[in-house]
């Protein structure tokens, strides 16, 4: 990616990486290009209201699926189709649209398909297709 597509945004404390992703609906007749912040530490994918409205991503419901945040509560889910470049790598994600995130916040569950390198020291994120 060039170094324009990807960041470590400081206004957040600790600074929080981010990429360009460019995301679908299905069946790919619609899309943005946003800033996805990288979050290693969920195991899904969110997006936020602005991109479903985009998108209309509830149009196509996948799965239901048990989520909890940090200190919330257990609560079923409805999960959307939704697809993902990244890198030139499509992957087809279930993502969860939230009303209380402000930032497309990308997970683990595209992370694994991703080589990630953050250097902090030089502010700089790499991401590759491994």
């Amino acid at each position: 990616m060039s170094a324009g597509s990807t960041g470590i945004d400081e206004t957040y404390y600790p600074p929080f990486p981010w990429c360009l992703v460019n995301i679908y609906n299905l069946p790919k007749t619609k899309n943005v290009i946003v800033k996805g912040y990288i979050d290693t530490g969920s195991d899904g994918t969110i997006v936020t209201m602005d991109v479903d409205e985009r998108l209309e991503l509830h149009r196509q419901p996948i799965t239901l699926a048990e989520t909890i945040g940090i200190g919330g509560k257990p609560e079923v889910r409805a999960l959307y189709a939704a697809v993902f470049i990244v890198k030139g790598m499509e992957i087809v994600v279930a993502v969860d649209i939230r009303d209380d995130v402000g930032e497309v916040l990308i997970g683990r569950d595209i992370l694994h398909n991703l080589s990630l390198n953050i250097d902090w020291k030089r502010g700089t994120v790499d991401l590759k297709d491994p």
